[in-house]
């Protein structure tokens, strides 16, 4: 009975795809700013070899003024436009309600099967699905109407409530245990893959402008100049890098992909629905650990 995406909450769904749409707006804003910077340096670089020809080298600054114009207002979007606010905001609704729903769905506390009548479980999560929104109001602009008239609590997420304890805790440790270790291990390597690559970029480019700065020793009187451009790409990797957070990303994902294997391991030792409970807490503590210090960096970022 496995639970597909269309079965989370509408929050859930909301606040997801308002991040990711955020994030992807966000990061090819900041590569495009980035680019036009350097794109501005090398035009800068190259306008002195047609000095002896005055309509190209004036087209050559105009193009330039042009270029880091649109990058100034590119970088006042950014800082202007709620796009970071929505990105972070939007993932610390979506992970708080999918750790909702797993506790709700399991019968964890504060959702527990024996609660009497059944449907105070329902109220009780329904009414902390709308604490969330009261406290990230600010964001309801981000999120859309396209899920306003989908359900909270799916029927398949009461159906796996319904279901004894053998199958709510597998249905756990397989599709929010394991799924989250896969998934922390394989942006853990994504990560550290990405940091290493961004790396030998950003030492080749300063190698590069180390060159060009002993050519201009060599020939000085060279009318293009390319330590400036190098410099200018160098910037831009080390900019992307710590955008990225690629090297603080795959430790931390390392680490909470360990922390979570040794949680799972407890699961033998889950006899009846209060051992479920406080083996779920463990790892969603485990999970909303990792969120949280992910916000925290961001916030420094």
């Amino acid at each position: 009975m496995r639970l597909e995406y269309s079965d989370h909450p509408a929050l859930f769904r909301a606040a997801d795809e308002a991040s990711l749409a955020a994030q992807r707006n966000y990061l090819r804003l900041t590569w495009g700013t980035l680019i036009l910077l350097v794109t501005g340096a090398a035009l800068a670089a190259v306008s002195s070899e047609f000095a002896s020809v005055a309509s190209a080298m004036s087209a050559l600054a105009m193009t330039s003024a042009i270029v880091l114009a649109v990058s100034l207002l590119l970088t006042l979007y950014l800082k202007t436009s709620k796009l970071e606010q929505v990105w972070y905001g939007g993932r610390a609704v979506a992970e708080s309600v999918k750790s909702m729903m797993w506790r709700y769905i399991v019968g964890a506390d504060p959702y527990s099967v024996d609660l009497v009548p059944a449907a105070d479980a329902d109220k009780k999560f329904l009414s902390e699905l709308g604490s969330i929104v009261k406290e990230r109001k600010q964001l309801a602009f981000g999120f859309g109407g396209e899920f306003a008239e989908e359900p909270q609590i799916s029927e398949r997420m009461r159906a796996v409530r319904a279901t004894n304890l053998d199958e709510r805790k597998s249905m756990y440790v397989l599709e929010r245990i394991s799924d989250q270790r896969r998934w922390y291990g394989n942006q853990a390597k994504l990560n550290r893959s990405a940091e290493n690559k961004y790396f030998a970029l950003i030492a080749f480019s300063q190698l590069c402008a180390l060159v060009a700065a002993m050519a201009l020793v060599e020939w000085p009187g060279s009318k293009i100049k390319l330590t400036g451009l190098f410099t200018s790409v160098a910037a831009a990797f080390i900019a992307w890098l710590q955008i990225k957070q690629h090297k603080e990303l795959s430790q931390s994902y390392s680490v909470a992909e360990l922390e979570l294997s040794f949680i799972q391991e407890q699961a033998q030792f889950v006899k009846n629905d209060r051992d479920l409970s406080n083996f779920v807490a463990d790892a969603e503590n485990a999970i909303s650990r990792e969120h949280t210090l992910w916000i925290a960096r961001r916030d420094r970022s």
